[in-house]
């Protein structure tokens, strides 16, 4: 989760975040930086929370924006299946993990594939839970 600057170089140069623990479940969207900590950063109703999701981050199907307490919040996806492989790698050894560093352009396809699925997934159980597409008019 990130906060959104609707621009053509925030997509491209936006700032790396730390990874979050997002879940749509019982009505809520709660998103939690450590979910080891259990405790909530957002915990919002999905039922009118609002999509705002702009034409060009919708076209990477890697991500969704949503207005949250008035302001425009990211849940991107895109480098999920980096952190697991970068995770993996640490648990099989320093030598896997510096391999595994070394090639962050192998994982555009990983990342994107999984990026999209996630994405989908998400963005069908927000709309379930009862939230508004403002881009998509639904």
């Amino acid at each position: 989760m990130e906060p959104f600057k609707d621009s053509f170089w925030w997509a491209i140069k936006r700032p790396r975040t730390t990874p979050c623990e997002v879940r749509v479940a019982h009505g809520e969207l709660t998103i939690t930086h450590d979910p080891g900590a259990g405790v909530p950063m957002v915990r919002v109703p999905t039922a009118g929370l609002e999509i705002i999701t702009p034409g060009r981050v919708r076209r990477l199907e890697a991500g969704v924006v949503l207005r949250i307490a008035g302001k425009p919040v990211a849940v991107m996806f895109d480098q999920v299946y980096a952190r697991q492989r970068l995770g993996a790698a640490k648990e099989q050894g320093a030598g896997a993990f510096v391999g595994q560093a070394a090639q962050p352009a192998a994982n555009v396809r990983g990342n994107m594939g999984l990026a999209r699925s996630i994405t989908a997934r998400f963005l069908a159980a927000l709309l379930a839970g009862g939230a508004v597409d403002t881009t998509s008019g639904t």
